[in-house]
């Protein structure tokens, strides 16, 4: 069942209806505003309840343990701050195979359904996403991060990011060079150049 969201801007807390990402009036970031606080578990549709998770709270699914988790929670939950902090913190991350392909859940908020990726790309943990509303986190995925984060897993990602970023660079240069080429060779053999050229 399609549910009409309202989204409000965390600058000048304009309310429009429906889901946008910049602010139309001031062109900051935009939230999804709760007209229940109903939330039901994305996996197997059992209502969500508060969860005390160290000072924050989330919202948990009884049946299978999973996590919902609001943006600007998930950020400060997966920041070096606050895990270096945490003495619970597990530095000895192990990385698990990557799950099997499955379909794609529903947003416990929105109910559209939400992107599935690797976080940072190399943490082996698929989380999925509403861009709008959150993340949801199955059982233990939240520890993963945490124990990923702990074991200075977001300087390899951001290393991993820099390697790519010179390769893309490296590949560019080549095509550069490629078509400067085909440029000298294009205008050595003009028929104009090759008409004119006793004159």
């Amino acid at each position: 069942m399609f549910i009409m969201s309202k989204s409000q801007c965390t600058g000048c807390s304009h309310i429009i209806n429906g889901s946008v990402r910049h602010c139309p009036m001031c062109g900051s970031t935009m939230k999804i505003v709760r007209e229940s606080n109903e939330r039901n578990c994305p996996r197997c549709r059992h209502p969500l309840e508060i969860h005390q998770y160290n000072k924050y709270q989330l919202d948990r699914c009884t049946n299978c343990e999973g996590l919902w988790v609001e943006p600007e929670k998930f950020t400060v939950l997966t920041s070096e701050f606050d895990v270096y902090r945490d003495e619970t913190s597990d530095p000895n991350y192990i990385k698990k195979p990557t799950p099997k392909a499955e379909a794609y859940l529903p947003c416990a908020c929105c109910e559209k359904l939400m992107t599935r990726k690797n976080f940072k790309a190399i943490s082996g943990v698929i989380i999925d996403s509403c861009i709008h509303c959150g993340i949801w986190l199955d059982k233990g995925e939240l520890k993963q991060i945490r124990s990923f984060v702990a074991s200075g897993g977001l300087d390899k990602a951001q290393d991993r990011n820099i390697e790519r970023n010179k390769d893309n660079i490296d590949v560019l240069n080549d095509r550069v060079s490629d078509l400067e080429m085909m440029e000298k060779m294009l205008n050595k053999f003009s028929p104009k150049r090759i008409f004119f050229r006793g004159f």
